[in-house]
């Protein structure tokens, strides 16, 4: 009979292993300030989303409109909205534009994001060093690597929840230089 593996979230947490400090130089630990958390709660990083929002739903509607009514006024002659019902309901616009777009509507999934001390490097090498690990261990482990792996990686400890928690896309994360060195600006992590 053949050996089939489990499929369990634990077996999968004891199969990865623990990754290690790529990191030489000294780092420091930094909670994040009450402005960065307002701005993470606030200003939206999924600014493509917004951008496709505006432009679908609000711009592409108005034109549409704006040649109906054009059209309108040449075949009828004058510019009153013929045959439109403004007052129907339509039940299905939600789904029919989060499917036509790509996009789900997160207002039921979305928590509170979970908050990860930033990682203060003394060399923008060494912070690129830990990035590009990053992705490696996403390629190693099915596209996910985890806050444990970001703090295992710059040799910080963390606590038992960081390996619940992580990133499947490390596109937008870079490096970015502040007074007290390099820190990594990484997205949202998410529940993995």
């Amino acid at each position: 009979m053949a050996e089939y593996k489990p499929n369990s979230n634990k077996y999968k947490t004891e199969q990865r292993k623990k990754q290690e400090k790529v990191v030489r130089g000294k780092v420091r630990r930094k909670k994040k300030s009450e402005v960065k958390k307002w701005k993470d709660i606030f200003i939206s990083e999924d600014v493509e989303d917004v951008k496709t929002y505006i432009i679908m739903d609000v711009i592409v509607p108005t034109i549409k409109n704006t040649i109906l009514d054009t059209v309108s006024m040449c075949l009828f002659g004058d510019t009153a909205k013929r045959s439109r019902n403004h007052n129907t309901v339509s039940y299905n616009r939600d789904y029919s534009s989060a499917s036509r777009s790509g996009r789900t509507n997160r207002r039921n999934s979305t928590r509170d994001p979970y908050d990860f001390d930033d990682i203060i490097f003394d060399s923008r090498g060494e912070a690129e060093d830990v990035l590009d690990h990053m992705g490696e261990i996403m390629d190693a482990y099915n596209g996910i690597v985890t806050v444990a792996d970001f703090y295992n990686l710059a040799g910080v400890t963390g606590n038992w929840t960081d390996d619940n928690y992580g990133w499947t896309n490390l596109s937008r994360a870079t490096v970015q230089r502040t007074r007290d060195g390099f820190i990594i600006n990484l997205p949202k992590a998410i529940p993995v």
